[in-house]
């Protein structure tokens, strides 16, 4: 009998080894310092304008000299620079006084034709949900519609409808009323369709 373990150790194909650890984690520390000192460098050039650097030098050769310069002699030029700077009130914001005490034109006249133009649209419209020929179909639909919490009535047949039972909803108070009857209606199912009566 054949011993076949050793002759698959030959044929396989030895393992490459990449660099270790080590290595790896030590070029990750010099990339990061080497970035980091790149950073610094570039904020601390960004810092100083060109014109700045260019005169620096000069500027620290002559520091002395210029402050015996600028310091003046004569009193009175000290106080006019300072008078130049204006100082700002104490009370220097008034936002919340003027939320408090300013006030704002509003048209109320406006206002109240349109509440009053709404309201009289709202007395004439109504929302139907559904139609039958008989009564008794009619009369089961708004006793499920009592159950979602929608007072309907039924509009009994005339010449004008075709001879078919209305189910319907309104006249509102308000038209968020008229939304929300008719998103409550869509939901469990119902159509809702906005009318004129």
């Amino acid at each position: 009998m054949r011993d076949y373990s050793t002759q698959a150790a030959r044929h396989r194909r030895p393992e490459k080894k990449g660099p270790s650890a080590v290595v790896g984690i030590t070029l990750s520390i010099v990339l990061l310092g080497a970035v980091a000192t790149g950073l610094i460098w570039l904020d601390q050039n960004a810092s100083t304008p060109p014109e700045a650097e260019s005169q620096q030098p000069e500027a620290q050769v002559t520091e002395p000299q210029s402050q015996q310069a600028v310091t003046p002699t004569n009193p009175e030029q000290t106080t006019t620079v300072q008078q130049e700077i204006p100082e700002a009130p104490e009370n220097f914001y008034t936002f919340y006084e003027l939320l408090i005490t300013g006030e704002v034109p509003i048209d109320v006249e406006a206002g109240q034709t349109r509440d009053e133009a709404v309201a009289e649209t709202l007395k004439s419209t109504i929302i139907q949900v559904a139609s039958f020929r008989t009564a008794e179909a009619a009369d089961d639909t708004r006793v499920a519609l009592l159950f979602l919490d929608l007072k309907a009535r039924v509009i009994p047949p005339s010449a004008t409808n075709g001879g078919w039972y209305r189910i319907v909803l309104g006249p509102f108070k308000t038209v968020r009323d008229m939304r929300a009857a008719a998103d409550v209606l869509t939901k469990n199912g119902y159509s809702a369709l906005v009318r004129r009566e």
